[in-house]
C-alpha cells in the first residue's frame, strides 16, 4: 500500500489535495488538525491500495482476500467491450438472456421515444421503466444493513461503502452480524483495520441495536455486515426478518452479477417481502450477462443503488444510471477462448 500525507489550513482542503494526487481509489488512513506557529493546520494520511489486507488474527481467521488480476473501473471495463457501430438491440438484449416480457416492454418503449442513436433510445426506455437511487456519501438517514444470499460480496461491499463514508469524511462505524461463519467477521476485521475504523460484533437483534445506539453516540454512518440468508429457507429468512423488525435501518439487497434470471426473480421477489427497495450488483467483470440485474429490479420493484466492479476495496461501489446500465447492455464483452497445454503432451 502507498501512503502518502497531505497538509492543508482546512480538512475540506486536505481532503482535495487527496483526491487530486491519489484520485478516487484513495483510501483515507488517519486525519487530524493540529495548531502550528498558532495556525490550524489538517493533516491525512491516504493510501492507494496494492495487496489486500492482512486479515487480523481470529478466532477463524479467514483466507487474505485475493485479488483480481486485473483492476478496473467503470469506464474502464466498458472500454473492453466489443465496439459494434451497427447496434442491433434485440441482439444485444437477448445476448443477456432477458426474458421475452421485459425485452418486448423495452423494445415498445424505445420505439415511441425519439434518440439518436440505439444506446440512447434504450438508456430512455431504463430511466421510464425503473428507478436509480445511488448512495449518498453524506450522512445516512438509517444505518446502512446489508443483507442477501451467502457469497454475494456483502463483506467487501459493506468495506468499500465504508471507504467512500470516510473518504468524504463522514465518521463511520462497521457492525457485523456474521459471527457463526468461519472467519465472516475476521475479513471485515482486516478490512477495518485498514481503514482505521471500529468493528463491533452483534449476534441476536438485541445485540444490534445495543451496538447501533452505541456507535450512533461518535458516528455519522453505519454499515452493517450480515450473514448470508438462504433465500429458499424458510428459518434463515424468518430470522433476518426478526433482525429487519428489531432495528430501524435500511437494508439493501446485494447480489451478484451473472446469475440465472429465474433464480434472481424469486431472490428479488423473496427479499422485496422483507421491504428491501434498494441493491447492489456485485462482480460484474466476472460476468458476461447481466439479466439478473433488470430481472430483480422489475420483479423486486427495487432501485438501482450502485454496482460493484471488482474485489479491490479502492475500487469502490459505482453509481448506476440509466445510460451507464444501457452500455452494460449493449456492449458485449469479450470472450476469450483459452487453450491449455495438457501435462505430458507431445503435440
Amino acid at each position: 500500500m502507498k501512503l502518502k500525507i497531505f497538509s492543508a489550513p482546512s480538512m475540506e482542503e486536505a481532503l482535495k489535495l487527496v483526491r487530486k494526487s491519489l484520485g478516487d481509489d484513495a483510501v483515507i488512513i488517519d486525519s487530524m488538525e493540529q495548531e502550528i506557529d498558532g495556525e490550524v493546520v489538517a493533516k491525512v494520511t491516504a493510501a492507494i491500495e496494492s495487496p489486500a489486507p492482512r486479515i487480523n488474527p481470529h478466532l477463524h481467521p479467514a483466507p487474505r482476500p485475493v485479488s483480481a488480476p486485473i483492476k478496473k473501473s467503470l469506464r474502464e471495463l466498458e472500454e473492453e467491450y466489443l465496439e459494434n457501430e451497427g447496434l442491433d438491440l434485440v441482439a444485444s438484449l437477448s445476448h443477456h438472456g432477458l426474458a421475452d416480457s421485459i425485452k418486448l416492454k423495452l423494445l415498445d418503449l424505445g420505439q415511441s421515444l425519439e434518440c439518436e442513436t440505439p444506446q440512447l433510445t434504450l438508456a430512455s426506455a431504463l430511466g421510464s421503466m425503473y428507478h436509480f437511487e445511488p448512495i449518498i456519501y453524506s450522512k445516512p438517514p438509517r444505518p446502512l444493513m446489508l443483507i442477501g444470499p451467502p457469497g454475494a460480496g456483502k463483506t467487501i461491499t459493506a468495506a468499500k461503502l465504508a471507504s467512500q463514508f470516510i473518504l468524504g469524511g463522514i465518521s463511520t462505524h462497521l457492525i457485523s452480524t456474521d459471527v457463526f461463519r468461519t472467519g465472516g467477521v475476521a475479513q471485515l476485521e482486516g478490512y477495518a483495520a485498514v481503514l482505521k475504523t471500529s468493528l463491533t460484533e452483534a449476534e441476536k437483534p438485541e445485540d444490534l441495536q445495543v451496538a447501533i445506539e452505541t456507535a450512533t453516540k461518535k458516528n455519522d454512518a453505519i454499515i452493517i455486515d450480515s450473514m448470508g440468508y438462504n433465500p429458499y429457507n424458510e428459518t434463515e429468512m424468518a430470522e433476518l426478518h426478526r433482525f429487519l423488525k428489531t432495528v430501524n435501518v435500511e437494508a439493501i439487497l446485494v447480489t451478484s452479477a451473472g446469475i440465472d434470471p429465474y433464480e434472481a426473480r424469486e431472490i428479488g421477489e423473496t427479499y422485496a417481502k422483507l421491504g428491501i427497495k434498494r441493491f447492489i450488483t456485485t462482480k460484474i467483470d466476472v460476468a458476461r450477462r447481466y439479466a439478473s440485474m433488470l430481472t430483480i429490479a422489475e420483479h423486486g420493484k427495487m432501485a438501482f443503488a450502485g454496482v460493484g466492479i471488482t474485489p479491490y476495496l479502492g475500487d469502490g461501489i459505482e453509481p448506476l444510471d440509466a445510460l451507464k446500465l444501457a452500455k452494460l447492455l449493449t456492449r458485449i464483452p469479450k470472450k476469450n477462448n483459452f487453450t491449455f497445454d495438457r501435462e505430458g503432451s507431445n503435440e
